[in-house]
């Protein structure tokens, strides 16, 4: 079973109704809201090597939130691509270089990643076979 996009912006105000950033969540534009939710589903589902989550599983639900509004803070820091510094030569005029890097794996919020455990031990299953 699958979760609208309109039903998880539901749940999601509920959820922020009572929490620290309920005011930073009421104050975004409902295209960002909207994007932000996506990219998060899409997250805890890669989280668990899935391609959508399971909406009946409230710790799953709770990281899409948290990583939603995690998503939005680390938007507006980050203005410039991500690099790493591979060399430096300090000899001369000096150069360095740098690596930047295009693919990168999912940041997830602290919050998030508690349920993700939750959600985790939640799904653990012993079979036979």
């Amino acid at each position: 079973m699958s979760v609208t996009l309109a039903e998880l912006r539901t749940a999601a105000d509920t959820y922020f109704h009572r929490h620290l950033s309920g005011e930073e969540w009421n104050l975004l534009p409902e295209e960002i809201k909207q994007s932000a939710l996506a990219g998060a589903e899409a997250d805890v589902a890669l989280y668990f090597d899935r391609t959508e989550i399971d909406p009946d599983n409230p710790c799953e639900l709770n990281a899409v939130f948290e990583q939603a509004i995690h998503l939005v803070r680390k938007t507006r820091q980050e203005h410039e691509p991500h690099r790493r510094l591979v060399s430096e030569d300090v000899s001369g005029v000096g150069s360095r270089n740098w690596e930047y890097s295009d693919e990168e794996l999912p940041d997830y919020a602290p919050r998030a990643l508690k349920f993700l455990e939750s959600a985790a031990r939640r799904n653990f299953r012993i079979g036979r076979g």
